[in-house]
């Protein structure tokens, strides 16, 4: 028992990679603010625009990794059944990931690659990230491609969709 305890505490710093623990506030150059927050099943990503909450992931923390359970949208709250993981505990250049679920009554995927580590400047400062490469698809032929720069344990300080680059421009703890 002491074994499995002790290796349990070792997991704990490999999980808290993603995410800062306690949770914060990220403003992007795009003016999307997102409030992390700790939550019994993990946490909430809570996405504002315009002091208005256009969507909230729910994601659970495992020692397999960080999963998304779903999403709430003004519509209602979408489950994915099984949850989709979203990374695994620990990253490094190379590492590849993906997984299907059911959502919304489609089935969707998500395939995920950790092309490199980088070093990015943006408006919050000077970070080595990993640039990690996501997609989603869905059966009735929905893509949706996003290239993000990840610093474990602070989260995501920049990601591309289409041509822009949208930048972190301050991160704050709660």
């Amino acid at each position: 028992m002491r074994r499995l305890l002790a290796l349990l505490l070792c997991l704990l710093p490999a999980l808290a990679q993603v995410f800062p623990q306690g949770g914060g506030r990220y403003a992007y150059s795009d003016g999307t603010l997102q409030e992390l927050l700790p939550a019994p099943e993990g946490f909430r990503l809570r996405y504002l625009k315009g002091g208005r909450l256009f969507r909230e992931d729910r994601l659970k923390l495992t020692p397999e990794g960080l999963y998304l359970l779903g999403v709430g949208l003004p519509e209602g709250y979408f489950p994915f059944a099984p949850p989709l993981l979203l990374y695994p505990p620990r990253l490094f250049p190379g590492q590849a990931w993906g997984g299907s679920a059911a959502f919304q009554g489609q089935k969707v995927a998500l395939s995920a690659r950790v092309e490199g580590l980088e070093g990015l400047r943006t408006r919050a400062g000077a970070f080595n990230a990993y640039r990690v490469r996501v997609a989603f698809t869905t059966e009735k032929g929905g893509t949706d491609l996003k290239e993000l720069y990840l610093v474990p344990g602070l989260g995501v300080v920049a990601y591309r969709a289409g041509a822009g680059l949208v930048e972190l421009l301050r991160f704050s703890a709660p």
